[in-house]
């Protein structure tokens, strides 16, 4: 079995822990984590011995020049993540990635976590990421009917 972190990070970033094998793929852990830097550094400490992933999946940050003042705490998460995570591998995703698994594919995939739009963000890096490396349990589950 393995084991990712998937994040959404931001202001509010979004949380989740996805386990997978070659039978199988279950979200263990969901959430989202208030307070920016500060709160994400705090939850990542509580929870990073506990459940030992193998590796990051995390959204990348993109600086888009039509925002007049954007956000920049994914750019703080994000380095803030770097040095933590010494040991295993952060492999990052591009924003525009999010529509290969909208809301109503992580709904029929049992996934979908109602009121919780940071945390669906961060399920849904992860099930990008599996769909990507051709997981054969994630595209049975998300994508049977569809062309990839």
């Amino acid at each position: 079995m393995r084991r990712m972190l998937c994040l959404d990070p931001g202001g509010v970033t979004g949380v989740a822990i996805i386990d997978y094998d070659n039978n199988n793929v279950n979200v263990t852990y969901f959430g989202q984590v208030e307070d920016g830097l500060d709160g994400f550094i705090s939850w990542y400490k509580r929870v990073e011995s506990f459940y030992n992933w193998d590796f990051v999946v995390c959204e990348s940050f993109t600086l888009r020049p039509s925002v007049k003042f954007p956000d920049l705490s994914p750019v703080y998460i994000i380095g803030a993540l770097t040095a933590l995570q010494e040991r295993n591998s952060i492999i990052y995703q591009q924003p525009q990635q999010k529509p290969l698994c909208d809301d109503s594919r992580l709904k029929s995939m049992g996934f979908y976590k109602p009121g919780l739009g940071h945390a669906n963000d961060a399920i849904r890096h992860g099930i990008i990421y599996l769909r990507n490396n051709r997981h054969m349990p994630t595209l049975k589950k998300g994508w049977a009917t569809d062309e990839l």
